[in-house]
């Protein structure tokens, strides 16, 4: 297949428009798996329209996930995406698709519809312009929204398989995503004892009390210097105004660059010791998605997919984001991963949410591109 051959894929602009519009209207809020299975049913039904294999696979209860495939060959590119959104159905009423101004709005337009809209132009492309394309597999999971309790082993299974994978995910201000935080929550349950506020506060033991030392704890075991960050976003404690509180709890966001620094949060927090004794305290959850580290082999992938952009006249930057995707569990799967490939855009979960429709075409280039060996 001659390189550019590729960069056709300009004028599909128009098609690349008209399945984002289609992709959009059919809502598929992470909570309803009827509609997200309908979804990947209908891309699905693309696919094979354009020449690809596709099958669904089941991520119960969160719906069905959708595997795809082009090219005999084993291994080589997955493109890796997700279904759903956080938008609940009957959104569109409210934000119906429109274009406006060189720019698409509706509900899941840029986190991530376009991303899905850009891999049927890829996988319909590759399909068409060669008899023996290269081996590229597509999974869009139901769930990552929802942080992908279900799909997770499915994603790391597939990657596993594949020499590289480009996650289409939206890009940041057009820049490719290099490096992200691991995330998790940690929940913090402290039950004391009761008592009268006014006749007997000695005899209670306040777990707010308790509660509200471990909170300030946090600030000791956070590092601004490593990116380590520790959030206690939201805390509920006591039964009345007159009672020492028997229980309180806490949920922290943590988030951090490495891998290092994800053990020792989790090490430090295990560790917290309790000032009263009579107060006890049950820490569970945590880091649920390992952080995305750049590797030589990553480092490799952006440099050629830089060099791509270039070659289609835009630059593509290199973006460090606290924000987590499937790509965390890729990378962590020993798979070189490229974040951030969906098309310009902005307002991902916001009523302003929109993508730059001339965009999509020079992003479905790029992907295609760095689907092909190297020359």
């Amino acid at each position: 297949m001659e390189r550019g051959r590729l960069f056709d894929l300009a004028e599909e602009a128009a098609r690349l428009t008209a399945d984002l519009e289609a992709l959009v209207r059919l809502e598929s809020p992470s909570e309803d798996p009827t509609r997200v299975s309908a979804l990947a049913e209908w891309v699905g039904d693309r696919l094979r329209e354009r020449g690809a294999s596709a099958e669904l696979r089941p991520c119960l209860p969160a719906g069905n996930a959708l595997l795809a495939r082009i090219g005999r060959d084993e291994g080589g590119t997955l493109l890796l995406g997700h279904l759903d959104t956080v938008w609940p159905a009957g959104t569109l009423a409210a934000l119906p698709w429109r274009c406006e101004g060189g720019r698409a709005f509706g509900p899941g337009v840029f986190d991530m519809k376009a991303g899905i809209a850009v891999a049927l132009a890829v996988l319909g492309t590759l399909a068409r312009t060669s008899p023996n394309p290269p081996a590229v597999s597509l999974l869009l999971v139901p769930d990552e929204e929802t942080g992908s309790p279900h799909s997770r082993e499915l994603t790391m299974d597939v990657a596993r398989r594949h020499r590289q994978v480009l996650v289409l995910e939206p890009s940041l201000h057009g820049a490719a995503k290099v490096a992200r935080k691991a995330c998790g929550v940690f929940r913090a349950v402290f039950t004391g004892r009761a008592a009268h506020a006014g006749l007997e506060p000695e005899r209670g033991a306040s777990a707010l009390v308790e509660m509200a030392r471990f909170v300030l704890f946090l600030e000791t075991v956070a590092a601004a210097d490593a990116g380590t960050t520790l959030v206690a976003g939201r805390a509920r404690a006591g039964s009345a105004v007159n009672v020492v509180p028997e229980s309180a709890e806490v949920e922290v966001d943590a988030r951090a660059w490495t891998r290092d620094e994800m053990e020792r949060v989790t090490a430090a927090l295990r560790r917290y010791r309790l000032e009263d004794a009579r107060v006890t305290l049950t820490l569970d959850g945590g880091f649920d998605r390992p952080p995305l580290e750049p590797t030589a082999a990553s480092e490799s992938l952006y440099a050629r997919a830089r060099r791509l952009a270039g070659e289609l006249g835009f630059e593509l930057g290199a973006a460090r984001v606290g924000g987590a995707s499937d790509g965390n569990f890729t990378a962590a799967a020993g798979v070189p991963t490229l974040d951030g490939l969906g098309p310009r855009g902005d307002g991902a979960h916001s009523r302003d949410e929109h993508v730059l429709l001339d965009d999509l075409p020079r992003r479905a280039a790029l992907v295609a591109g760095l689907c092909l060996p190297e020359a």
